[in-house]
């Protein structure tokens, strides 16, 4: 009776945990210049897990350093040469399909600071992409930002006219899930993955069956 106790008790624990428990991606600094010599991204961002939004139960850096450090020890490249792209292309969720998750997601930004200059050689394509960039930007911080704060919340897209291509990147956000919606997409892109192996071999039987007729 006393190990039944203890194993409903540690699923309960593991339901709550599941159920009040949130993901934030802590991007601290994501910057980009190709004008300088060594112009490689420098990036810092944490992966957290907190219990009820406040006590931190789990943290990981990523930044390059870190990767260069996994890279060498599990030999991330070979291994990333060996992957078959095309096979996973095949299998990734249509467009309509990747709307209904994201909506599922119910992703929340709790701050957006962002800084980017762009130039080209024609400035109608920059005055262009800075446009475009900006609208953008404005209908997604519109659909994930409930409460405005100056402070928390702001962007430069600024067109640089020198007749050359540059980019240059300043960026930190903070981006909350909570960890039922993340389950809850990976059970519908299993059961979707299911139904069309299911279909596919149900097909593949009847295409079969006609030919042996």
């Amino acid at each position: 009776m006393a190990i039944v106790f203890f194993i409903i008790l540690f699923l309960i624990l593991c339901i709550l945990l599941i159920t009040f428990s949130t993901i934030k991606i802590n991007i601290q600094k994501l910057n980009f210049n190709n004008e300088e010599v060594n112009s490689a991204l420098d990036y810092s961002f944490f992966i957290e897990l907190y219990f009820l939004d406040k006590i931190k139960i789990f943290s990981l850096m990523i930044n390059p350093e870190k990767l260069e450090k996994l890279n060498k020890k599990m030999n991330l490249e070979t291994k990333i040469k060996q992957v078959n792209f095309s096979k996973i292309k095949n299998e990734l969720p249509n467009k309509n399909e990747i709307k209904e998750l994201v909506k599922k997601l119910k992703i929340k930004l709790d701050e957006f600071h962002l800084i980017l200059q762009i130039g080209t050689e024609d400035v109608i394509i920059t005055s262009a992409i800075v446009t475009g960039i900006a609208s953008i930007l404005g209908i997604i911080l519109a659909k994930l930002i409930k409460n405005y704060n100056d402070e928390k919340y702001r962007y430069e897209i600024m067109p640089v006219y020198k007749n050359k291509n540059m980019v240059k990147l300043s960026f930190d956000c903070i981006i909350k899930v909570k960890m039922i919606h993340i389950i809850n997409i990976i059970y519908t892109l299993v059961s979707k993955r299911k139904e069309k192996i299911k279909y596919e071999r149900t097909s593949n039987r009847r295409s079969y069956d006609y030919s042996y007729e």
